[in-house]
């Protein structure tokens, strides 16, 4: 096929988006560009819908690097090949870049090797000595951590002596309780140092991972062995990080800059495989110069929806450890049993001596069916995962579509082929959302109220893989809607009815809900009357909940099912992932195993076709343009 059918057939079809096509179109009106040319820039803004930072040359095979080259080297205005300049695209690493998304990753690759640099100075001014004098009575020695490394207590260790770190690990490896402790120790260090108390924020990505943080770290902080003045040094309040970068509405510029810093000492984010490279691109930018960084997350979890794959490539050999010799006599010296030799490498990078992986799940048995399929998709063992789906597994359910479709006491009560104890379904909530307090009632009962239905919509939640067909969030909501409407238990005469869930689906800064903000539409009693409002859960330590009209909510869908993506950030104590019945790139190894991790106690599988899933777990996430070193 010629460049111009290709280019034809790409301006009239269905892949490259509006933008992509209206950026081909102004282009080529500007600069005269020849047909191919005009190809290779669609694409390029089209690989960013699909989450690369760049276009490799080798994905447009129609011509040589050379000749590409040429070719880019004639328009000079447009494309920067060699040297500094402001020209919308660069080229470089082999690679056509969008300029913001190169400027993005340089500043981050940047910042990435500065601190590796001062890393190394601060682990030089750690006293070993001292610092086990304050970790021990938060990681007390037991005979298991005897035979093998704490490594909660290694990663402790780790980013006590970074600039910036990451601490990582899958469901209940405890990143929180990791992260606390180590709060408390810098904390500790400043008072030894008679310094004054580091300043700390606390970030993550969405308000509903935020609420879930500062939950945890609460209930954390109240077990751990410290003084009540040291304890009163660690923050308990999370934010979004939009909201605390002071995000503009129309406008991807922040409050928050190189101009204007957060007034911090040390930032913690949580759910960092979230983070796409402009969001942390613009964290960077704001953070003070003497400032520390710390990054929680699971590797192994779906990247951001947006541009860039940040987590998974910082820890890409995290597994591995790739420790240097001198780093790892460094934390012998901090650990009751020695570094493994598998883990030490004379090759391993500065960035890796800043990453800490948490390896033992408290939450999971390993025995468990739960952690047993969550390993199993991990490493791709497709045959072991579809073995473990029809096991007798008291943690885990098995459904075929079809019964899925008929199964409406499924929907109700989470109860499918056999009775399980955690178990729950949408009744759950719904019977909480009938127990409205009295007309009279106190605003604080009112609140306690709706925080309860809050919490118990989280026992159960419906995750698809895709939007669209039926078995995908759209579908699949509606037949639950009319399923609860049968059953008596929600009276759907409107669009607005009580105990509608709700998600917010575009960040709307007036009323400080961001996208992926999860609400119930209640029946509240207000000066004697009842009406309708909507409940989102609260950052603000001092509110049980925020209170929204449902004629403010413009950006919204229906949330009996989500999207996988959307649930990032979230726990239920039964997670049902239903995977549709045709192929679709969404369907890969990162996605099924971010479903099968949000269950907390329970996790049902719907699934179509067999086969599709053993696709989906040969099929990972591969995106172009490392920020890495």
């Amino acid at each position: 096929m010629s460049d111009s059918e290709l280019l034809e057939l790409q301006m009239q079809g269905k892949d490259w988006r509006a933008l992509d096509k209206a950026l081909v179109t102004f282009f080529r009106e500007q600069q005269k560009l020849p047909t191919a040319l005009a190809l290779l820039i669609g694409q390029c803004s089209f690989a960013l819908a699909q989450g690369h930072l760049c276009l490799p040359l080798k994905r447009m095979p129609q011509y040589s690097e050379q000749e590409w080259q040429a070719l880019m080297a004639l328009y000079p205005d447009l494309i920067q090949l060699n040297g500094a300049g402001n020209q919308p695209f660069v080229y470089a690493n082999n690679a056509l870049y969008m300029r913001r998304y190169f400027s993005y990753q340089q500043h981050i690759a940047f910042y990435l090797q500065q601190s590796s640099q001062r890393s190394q100075q601060l682990r030089q001014a750690i006293n070993p000595a001292l610092l086990n004098q304050l970790l021990d009575p938060l990681f007390p020695a037991t005979a298991a951590i005897q035979a093998e490394p704490d490594w909660q207590r290694l990663s402790c260790a780790i980013a006590a002596s970074s600039s910036f770190s990451v601490i990582t690990g899958g469901p209940g490896t405890g990143k929180t309780t990791t992260v606390v402790k180590l709060l408390l120790v810098l904390q500790q260090l400043q008072q030894q140092q008679g310094a004054a108390p580091l300043t700390i924020q606390l970030a993550a990505p969405t308000g509903k991972a935020a609420v879930r943080l500062r939950s945890s770290i609460r209930t954390t902080l109240d077990r751990l062995p410290a003084s009540a003045e040291i304890k009163s040094q660690v923050p308990t309040d999370v934010s979004t990080l939009h909201k605390l970068l002071g995000a503009r509405a129309q406008s991807r510029q922040f409050k928050q800059n190189a101009l204007e810093p957060l007034a911090l000492d040390l930032l913690v984010v949580d759910e960092a495989s979230m983070l796409d490279v402009e969001l942390m691109a613009a964290l960077l930018s704001a953070l003070p110069a003497h400032a520390r960084l710390i990054l929680l997350g699971d590797k192994d979890q779906l990247a951001s929806v947006e541009a860039g794959a940040l987590m998974a490539e910082l820890c890409q050999w995290a597994e591995q450890g790739h420790y240097l010799p001198e780093t790892v006599a460094w934390l012998n010296q901090l650990s009751a049993a020695a570094i493994p030799e598998s883990l030490i490498s004379q090759q391993g990078k500065a960035l890796e001596q800043q990453i800490g992986m948490l390896r033992v799940s408290h939450r999971f048995d390993p025995q468990s069916g739960i952690a047993k399929l969550a390993n199993a998709v991990n490493s791709g063992q497709s045959a072991e995962v579809t073995a473990i789906c029809h096991a007798d597994y008291a943690d885990l359910q098995y459904l075929e579509a079809a019964e899925f479709r008929q199964l409406k006491q499924f929907v109700l009560t989470g109860q499918a082929k056999k009775q399980i104890p955690d178990a729950a379904g949408f009744s759950f909530y719904l019977q909480t959302v009938a127990q409205s307090p009295a007309l009279d009632a106190s605003d604080h009962l009112i609140d306690q109220w709706a925080q309860q239905v809050l919490a118990d919509f989280s026992a159960f939640q419906l995750l698809c893989a895709v939007r669209q067909g039926p078995l995908g969030v759209e579908q699949v909501n509606l037949s639950v809607e009319k399923m609860l409407h049968q059953a008596g238990l929600i009276q759907q005469s409107s669009q607005w009815y009580a105990g509608r869930p709700v998600m917010v689906t575009q960040n709307d800064y007036a009323l400080g809900l961001m996208n992926g903000d999860v609400g119930i539409c209640l029946l509240r009693p207000y000066q004697g009357k009842l009406m309708l409002a909507v409940a989102f859960a609260s950052e603000d330590s001092s509110k049980a909940v925020r209170w929204v009209l449902p004629s403010r909510l413009q950006q919204v869908e229906t949330a009996y099912a989500i999207t996988v993506h959307k649930s990032q950030g979230s726990e239920f104590r039964h997670a049902v992932l239903v995977l549709p019945d045709h192929f679709s790139p969404v369907l890969t190894r990162e996605l099924i195993y971010t479903g099968i991790t949000r269950a907390a106690k329970l996790f049902s599988f719907v699934c179509a076709k067999p086969d599709l899933l053993a696709l989906a777990i040969e099929q990972k996430v591969q995106r172009h343009g490392a920020v890495r070193l």
